[in-house]
């Protein structure tokens, strides 16, 4: 039943994926096995919500511990394989706490995706869920 293209629109978000993304960092790497860009793209999914998640769900959850910064707590994060626009690996990032409905995606990948796709705000993006 995820065999199927899910369609999401470009948007920015609150501009903290810089920061998270900069202090998870070298946890990113050790997980997934690449230095992140630090930011994440953001897209809201058009349609399909339910099902988009409920792919997600039976897709490889990858465990990103937090850091371990003193005097401070930062909750886990859960990474998810996909695909964009069919050719495209990266990663959907689920923090464990976030302000986020499950209709925003937070992607991430090794360098500035709206650099590579050649995308804006506005633009429309092709997401895959990789099952394994």
């Amino acid at each position: 039943m995820c065999n199927k293209t899910f369609k999401a629109e470009v948007s920015s978000g609150k501009n903290e994926g810089e920061f998270f993304v900069s202090i998870y960092s070298k946890n990113i790497k050790k997980a997934l096995g690449f230095t992140p860009f630090p930011g994440t793209l953001n897209a809201r999914l058009i349609s399909d919500v339910e099902e988009f998640n409920n792919c997600l769900s039976k897709s490889k959850a990858i465990i990103i511990d937090p850091p371990n910064i003193p005097n401070t707590k930062y909750a886990r994060v859960i990474a998810y394989p996909i695909l964009l626009f069919n050719s495209l690996n990266a990663y959907i990032l689920r923090p464990e706490i976030t302000i986020y409905k499950k209709d925003v995606v937070e992607i991430i990948f090794e360098r500035r995706l709206r650099d590579v796709l050649n995308i804006d705000d506005g633009s429309i993006i092709d997401i895959n869920v990789i099952l394994e």
